[in-house]
C-alpha cells in the first residue's frame, strides 16, 4: 500500500514538471516567435535592398553603354528612328557567367545635341517579383569655357596683368559685380608651363596639369599674387576639334579698301577676309563667317556687331591678326554674340592688338593666341597656348560656363543632368 502511494505520487510530481516544461515553452515560443518574424523580415528586406542595388548598377551601366554608343559606336543599329532608340538587354551576365538581370534603354532625340537618355535594370526578387531601378539623363556638349584663360600647353602672363571675374546675367562689370573666379589652367605637367610675371595678379585658382606638382608646373615672380590656390586638374581637361560648319555658300575673298563702309547680314564661307585702315564693316543679324585663309584687320578698323546681332567665326587655316588700333564693337555687351572657334584644321595664330574692350570668347585647341588689350576683354580665351601681353587685362565673364561645343560641333556627349526616375 505504502508502495503504491510512493508511485502515485512520484508519477503526479512527473505530470507536473511536464506541465511545467510545456507552460516554459510555450512562454518561450511566443518570446522568440516576434524575433523569428522580425529576423524573417529582416532578411527579406536586405535581400530586397541587395537587389534593388544591383538594379540601380544595371540602370549606370545602360547608361554608361549609351554614352559609349553615341560617342564611339553606332547607335543606328538599335531599334526606332531619330525621334527615339530603344535597346533591350536580357540576362545581363556577370564575367563568371551568373545572369543578374535586364536593362531597357531608350533615347529620346539620338541623333540631336541633347538627347534624353532613360535606362531601366530590372532584376528578379521573389518569384514574380521584379525590382525596378530607372535612371534619367540628359546629355549634352563640351563646357568650353569654364576657364578665364586655359591653354593646352602652357599659358604666358606677363608683368602688370589683371584676371578678374564678373557675370554679365548680373549686368555690367564693375561695383558689386566683380568676383574672384577667373582660374587659370593647363594640361601640361612640365616644369615652368604656367608663368606669371612681375606684379600680376590672378583672382581665381591656377591648375597644372593632372596628376602633376602645382609648385613645379606654375612659376609665379615675387611681386606677382593669386587670390585663390594651386591645384592640379582632377582630370585631363580634354579639348575637343571644332568641326568646320557645312552648307555655308562660298563668297569667294572679302577686302574692304581703306575709309569705306559696308554692312555683311548673311553668313558665308570665305577663302580670306580683310578690312583696310580706318574702315568700317557692320554685322547685321546671326551671322557666321567661316573663313579658311587668313582674317586680318588693319590699323584702325573696326568690326561692329549691332547690339541685337551676333558674330561667330571659324577660322580654317592661316592666321587671324588685329593690328594697333583695330577694334571689334560688341554693342551687346554680351560675349556670347561674338564667338571666335578654331576649327581642327587652324593651327596659326590669333593676335589682338587693340584698344578697345573685346567682348566675347576664343576657342582655339590647335591654335596660338596672344592678347595685347590694354582696355581688356570681356569673356574667355582657350587655346593651345595663350600668351597675355604687358598690361593686358582679362575678365571672365560666368555666364560663359553655360556655353558648349556641341556634339554637331565636333564634340562628345557629356552629362548634364542626372536623376532617378520614381516608379
Amino acid at each position: 500500500m505504502e508502495r503504491k502511494a510512493k508511485a502515485k505520487k512520484k508519477h503526479e510530481e512527473q505530470g507536473f514538471v511536464l506541465m511545467v516544461a510545456v507552460i516554459v515553452m510555450v512562454f518561450l515560443l511566443l518570446l522568440v516567435a516576434p524575433f523569428l518574424f522580425q529576423l524573417s523580415n529582416d532578411n527579406r528586406l536586405t535581400r530586397k535592398s541587395c537587389k534593388s542595388s544591383v538594379a540601380l548598377s544595371l540602370a549606370e551601366a545602360g547608361i554608361e553603354r549609351t554614352i559609349w554608343e553615341l560617342n564611339y559606336g553606332d547607335v543606328t543599329s538599335w531599334e526606332g528612328d531619330s525621334s527615339e532608340r530603344t535597346l533591350t538587354i536580357s540576362d545581363f551576365q556577370t564575367a563568371t557567367g551568373d545572369v543578374v538581370g535586364d536593362i531597357e534603354i531608350s533615347i529620346a532625340d539620338p541623333e540631336g545635341d541633347d538627347p534624353i537618355v532613360e535606362s531601366n535594370g530590372r532584376v528578379a526578387f521573389g518569384g514574380s517579383q521584379i525590382q525596378t531601378r530607372v535612371i534619367l539623363v540628359g546629355l549634352g556638349g563640351f563646357p568650353a569655357f569654364s576657364f578665364g584663360a586655359f591653354g593646352n600647353n602652357g599659358i604666358h602672363i606677363d608683368r602688370h596683368i589683371t584676371l578678374d571675374s564678373y557675370d554679365s546675367r548680373n549686368g555690367v562689370y564693375g561695383g558689386v559685380n566683380i568676383g574672384s573666379e577667373a582660374h587659370i589652367g593647363t594640361n601640361s605637367t612640365l616644369s615652368g608651363s604656367i608663368w606669371i610675371d612681375a606684379n600680376s595678379e590672378i583672382k581665381g585658382n591656377v591648375f597644372s596639369g593632372y596628376d602633376s606638382d602645382p609648385d613645379q608646373v606654375v612659376t609665379i615672380n615675387a611681386s606677382a599674387n593669386i587670390s585663390g590656390a594651386k591645384r592640379s586638374l582632377r582630370t585631363a581637361h580634354n579639348l575637343p576639334s571644332v568641326l568646320s560648319p557645312m552648307g555655308l555658300p562660298y563668297r569667294g575673298d572679302y577686302s574692304l579698301d581703306d575709309d569705306s563702309l559696308d554692312t555683311i547680314n548673311a553668313s558665308g564661307e570665305y577663302g580670306s577676309f580683310s578690312t583696310g585702315k580706318n574702315s568700317t564693316l557692320t554685322i547685321e543679324g546671326d551671322v557666321i563667317l567661316y573663313i579658311t585663309g587668313d582674317f586680318y584687320m588693319d590699323q584702325n578698323s573696326v568690326l561692329e556687331i549691332a547690339s541685337d546681332a551676333s558674330l561667330t567665326i571659324y577660322l580654317g587655316a592661316g592666321d587671324f591678326e588685329m593690328d594697333a588700333g583695330a577694334a571689334m564693337n560688341n554693342l551687346s555687351l554680351d560675349p556670347s554674340k561674338l564667338l571666335v572657334y578654331g576649327t581642327g584644321s587652324f593651327n596659326g595664330e590669333i593676335y589682338m592688338d587693340q584698344n578697345t574692350a573685346f567682348y566675347g570668347a576664343i576657342y582655339a585647341p590647335q591654335g596660338n593666341v596672344r592678347v595685347d588689350v590694354s582696355a581688356g576683354i570681356y569673356g574667355a580665351v582657350t587655346a593651345k597656348n595663350v600668351m597675355i601681353d604687358v598690361g593686358a587685362v582679362i575678365h571672365y565673364d560666368k555666364s560663359l560656363e553655360n556655353l558648349e561645343i556641341l556634339p554637331s560641333m565636333g564634340a562628345f556627349y557629356e552629362v548634364k543632368s542626372w536623376q532617378e526616375k520614381k516608379e
